[in-house]
């Protein structure tokens, strides 16, 4: 079902009605998103690899998928994802509350102290970014998607 008002570029949640509780909660991110930052339709459009999140604390999962003309979220997990966030809806919510730079390629939000808080988190493991590593470009073009901050 495409949410009307990214326009364009539609925010579609694969499962409908039937769509779990993280799945609504990132499409709702990445709808507000993308209509207040009409530049981030470019930004989804370089998000070639599907991403999972996981809230931990309501056993939900989804996958976000981007394609030249709009973005797909399903429940569970869909294809390979390149990278999979498992998180509180606490921690997800903080992250979209992360100030990314030129086009989530420069983190600047990690260096204030909610940036801090959750690289404790990552680092003690209560808040798990497989892909990380292998994947640093797709992980920080998701985070730049879902931030709320300009």
């Amino acid at each position: 079902m495409p949410h009307p008002a990214t326009g364009d570029y539609p925010v579609n949640l694969k499962d409908g009605p039937d769509a779990n509780g993280i799945a609504g909660v990132v499409a709702t991110l990445l709808e507000q998103n993308l209509e207040a930052f009409p530049a981030r339709v470019q930004l989804a459009r370089k998000l070639t690899r599907p991403v999972t999140i996981t809230g931990r604390d309501i056993e939900s999962t989804c996958t976000i998928s981007c394609s030249s003309h709009d973005v797909t979220i399903a429940n569970d997990v869909v294809g390979t994802p390149a990278v999979t966030v498992t998180a509180t809806v606490e921690q997800i919510l903080d992250l979209s509350q992360l100030k990314m730079k030129a086009s989530g390629l420069l983190p600047v939000g990690f260096l204030t102290q909610r940036g801090l808080r959750i690289l404790a988190a990552i680092a003690s493991g209560s808040l798990k970014v497989r892909g990380l590593i292998t994947h640093p470009i797709t992980t920080f073009r998701v985070i730049a998607l879902l931030s709320v901050v300009s």
